[in-house]
């Protein structure tokens, strides 16, 4: 598979090319189609599961030598989890042909968050954040960013922490901010809507961010409530987000609950061992969160997940 290899943003499309050459005789073309892999890292090992299988129109008959050229195209889902040092993606190019070895191909792809996204993360290195190395969690609502202080808020402030919904006139938030007082931590929560013309002045959104971390810092006390998106699973935002928008949101549908309680070595370690795994609170969740459905879909894969043949067709 031939595509342009740069780091693509959610909401993209990815176009190129499948070639095949034929051998020393004809043969047939049973199945040829493209599967978007995803790869999770845990204490636990490597978990690569489908993300979807997109079938190509290149069955049938190629002839001896014959160089076949098949377009590709794929839309980026806006609730794909980004990658991030322990979420990774490629592309498994599958082939099978009769009277020959079936082959794959694999072409690993970037995913990162788009422009308004990436202005809410510019506006909090300016405020002297830093995205931290487990940044990019996931967990049964989606995923979330973490970033910790270097300079202007460094000793009031241990971490802050994000989730965000895509809207068409902006970014829904949940940001936590873990503040210092005294030798304890408190969690303050708050929930805010960015809209585009904010997102789009620097000057504006460093301004509003810092305003919202500084009033967590001064009264965390008043911000205790539980996030939206926690108290009520069929949450609509006050824009219009819902679950199902929030970015990572895909995660779920494509790890699955199975997937959650087989990375834990049983339910009764859940509450222990979540936050280490996938960033869990204890309180996040009940044992029947992770109740398997049945629906594996025949992809779990916790080894390695090399062994393809590398290059192009």
């Amino acid at each position: 598979m031939r595509f342009e290899n740069r780091p693509y943003v959610t909401g993209d499309i990815v176009t190129g090319e499948v070639h095949i050459q034929g051998g020393e005789v004809e043969q047939k073309i049973n199945n040829l189609s493209v599967r978007l892999m995803m790869s999770v890292t845990t204490k636990e090992g490597k978990v690569t599961r489908e993300v979807t299988s997109v079938p190509l129109a290149g069955a049938g008959v190629i002839s001896a030598k014959e160089l076949r050229v098949i377009p590709f195209t794929y839309t980026i889902p806006l609730n794909l989890p980004v990658s991030r040092h322990k979420v990774s993606y490629y592309f498994d190019t599958q082939l099978d042909i009769d009277g020959g070895f079936d082959r794959t191909d694999v072409d690993h792809l970037m995913v990162n968050v788009p422009k308004p996204v990436r202005a809410i993360f510019q506006a909090l290195e300016h405020l002297g954040f830093r995205e931290t190395a487990n940044s990019g969690k996931l967990d049964k609502y989606g995923q979330e960013f973490a970033f910790s202080p270097t300079e202007m808020f460094s000793g009031q402030v241990n971490e802050v922490e994000l989730r965000f919904a895509y809207e068409d006139t902006g970014v829904y938030v949940w940001m936590e901010v873990d503040c210092r007082q005294g030798y304890q931590e408190i969690e303050a929560k708050k929930e805010f809507f960015l809209e585009n013309l904010v997102l789009q002045s620097e000057t504006q959104l460093v301004k509003l961010l810092q305003q919202y971390i500084t009033e967590a810092i001064e009264n965390p006390y008043m911000y205790k409530q539980p996030f939206s998106y926690k108290s009520n699973s069929s949450y609509r935002g006050t824009h219009g987000s819902s679950l199902n928008g929030m970015v990572g949101g895909l995660a779920i549908g494509i790890l699955g609950s199975m997937l959650l309680s087989e990375i834990m070595d049983n339910l009764g370690e859940v509450a222990e061992n979540a936050g280490e795994v996938f960033g869990f609170e204890e309180d996040d969740f009940e044992e029947n969160d992770f109740e398997d459905d049945g629906d594996d879909g025949g992809f779990f894969d916790f080894g390695d997940d090399g062994g393809f043949d590398g290059g192009d067709d």
